[in-house]
């Protein structure tokens, strides 16, 4: 499964497994998904970002934090 870039309510990014209709660690919120944001340490709503919209530092440091395989 690919990783996706997603960014917290707060502006954290992170990465996450994040399939299409699918929801396993989150609640679907239409486009957005509400779920626990590894670097807030809360539950918040997220959403996906365009990864041509980030920076190449933004984009490498979204990469290396992870939310958890499973929920």
């Amino acid at each position: 499964m690919e990783r996706k870039i997603v960014e917290c309510e707060q502006g954290g990014l992170f990465s996450t497994i994040w399939v299409p209709f699918v929801s396993l660690k989150a609640v679907r919120l239409g486009s957005k998904r509400l779920q626990r944001c590894p670097i807030h340490k809360k539950w918040e709503k997220v959403h996906r970002v365009e990864t041509s919209t980030l920076s190449a530092d933004a984009l490498a440091n979204a990469r290396v934090v992870t939310d958890s395989r499973i929920p």
